[in-house]
């Protein structure tokens, strides 16, 4: 496995148990609302991933803010994507809700990441 690959599966893992421990704790622990909770966790695991996939996954050197705005434009096309496939998957091909939810997660991943590579942190061609 390609393990720029690998770093990307290790930092949506991790960022996926940090933005729910970010998400519980401030539900059963600050008492904020699952909406409000909700939001702060997907906030800060956002700007997490954003820092360790620049840093930890694809090593770039970029420009910092421009990168930002790519990142969470792919991350909002990924996610609409997603969306797409589970809604096909469910509503027009009747294919179990589970299941289906594993699909559009393995397409949410593979797409995000030829996105990130290419698109938010590509290397400058010399």
């Amino acid at each position: 496995m390609n393990t720029q690959f690998s770093r990307y599966l290790v930092v949506g893992v991790f960022n996926t148990a940090f933005g729910y421990i970010i998400i519980f704790g401030s539900m059963y622990l600050l008492g904020l609302s699952p909406i409000a909770s909700n939001v702060l966790g997907y906030s800060i695991a956002l700007v997490v991933s954003f820092i360790l996939n620049r840093t930890f996954t694809f090593r770039s050197t970029g420009r910092q803010s421009s990168e930002m705005l790519r990142f969470l434009i792919v991350f909002a096309i990924a996610f609409g994507a997603n969306l797409a496939v589970l809604y096909v998957l469910v509503e027009y091909l009747f294919i179990h809700e589970a299941l289906s939810q594993i699909f559009a997660g393995i397409f949410y991943v593979a797409i995000s990441y030829l996105m990130n590579k290419y698109l938010v942190f590509r290397r400058e061609q010399v």
